[in-house]
């Protein structure tokens, strides 16, 4: 068993290598077709949320060029996630907590030879990554935006996959190419969505529609609507704070938005156990030099 089928059997409940979880480790990849839309807003809170509800969280800044979840909360680490590639280096290391109940692996800031990852790295990492089953409850990994490379590696570790989409005609055209790169190149065929930055249920409601209409006549992929954040300026005041709204605002607008999301996503069933096949993904992930843009 290589250590690859060995952290995707811990995460989906299974037993690894000397490991008996009693609960599963969750495991949830945040994403985005486009930058700028609240992945890392919606992240953090949800740690928080989560952290609130008992749960051990970690947060993975998977944005490895342009690392930003440890401003949210405040945080200045010595070290980040590509220091794990050295064989010198613990994940004790690198690890910051930065509230009771939540850790984050922070990324780095302009180190522009992480933005893509090897083969070998990516499987250093992987072997890093092994050990956290049995520590964590719930892991939320804020990818990088788009389709590259990075996104497609640290998406994939996930069981999870909450895609952020804003109403910008952009926002929606980007969330629908990462759904079919995705769910062709990646074979992941269930996606949560949550939209950010609406005025209201109806116009949230609209955006989702449209996104599923383009996803239904071109794909063969499920699309849970998941909640929506209305537009708020305590959002704004938490990030000049440097704190999660979750944390500053309990009950701004868009804090009681982000419960309601939280609630669904840690009340859901977590999907079943992964079969054989994980492997066989795998490898291919690792065999796939880039994916057509």
């Amino acid at each position: 068993m290589d250590q690859a089928e060995n952290l995707r059997l811990r995460v989906a409940g299974g037993k690894g290598i000397g490991v008996a979880s009693v609960e599963p480790l969750r495991v949830m990849a945040v994403t985005s077709g486009k930058g700028g839309v609240g992945k890392t807003m919606l992240t953090a809170n949800l740690a928080v949320l989560g952290a609130k509800r008992g749960k051990r969280v970690l947060i993975i800044d998977a944005d490895l060029g342009l690392a930003n979840i440890e401003i949210v909360f405040g945080a200045k680490p010595k070290r980040h996630l590509g220091d794990l590639l050295s064989p010198d280096v613990s994940m004790d290391d690198v690890l910051i907590e930065v509230k009771p109940g939540i850790h984050i692996l922070p990324a780095a800031s302009g180190i522009q030879q992480l933005t893509h990852l090897g083969e070998e790295e990516k499987l250093r990492l992987l072997a890093v990554l092994d050990g956290m089953a049995d520590r964590f409850d719930l892991v939320l990994i804020d990818s990088g935006a788009g389709i590259g490379d990075n996104v497609l590696f640290f998406v994939g570790l996930a069981q999870e996959i909450v895609l952020v989409v804003t109403p910008e005609p952009t926002s929606l055209v980007d969330a629908y190419a990462a759904v079919k790169v995705l769910s062709q190149h990646m074979g992941l065929k269930d996606f949560g969505v949550v939209i950010n930055s609406v005025v209201d249920e109806m116009a949230a409601r609209d955006v989702f529609q449209k996104l599923v209409n383009l996803a239904d006549r071109f794909l063969s992929v499920r699309i849970r609507h998941l909640g929506y954040v209305t537009r708020d300026e305590n959002v704004h005041r938490a990030v000049m704070a440097q704190r999660p709204i979750a944390d500053l605002f309990a009950q701004a607008p868009a804090t009681r938005a982000l419960n309601v999301i939280a609630d669904r996503l840690f009340s859901m069933a977590p999907p079943p156990a992964v079969d054989g096949g994980m492997k066989l993904m795998w490898h291919r992930l690792f065999r796939e030099a880039s994916v057509p843009r």
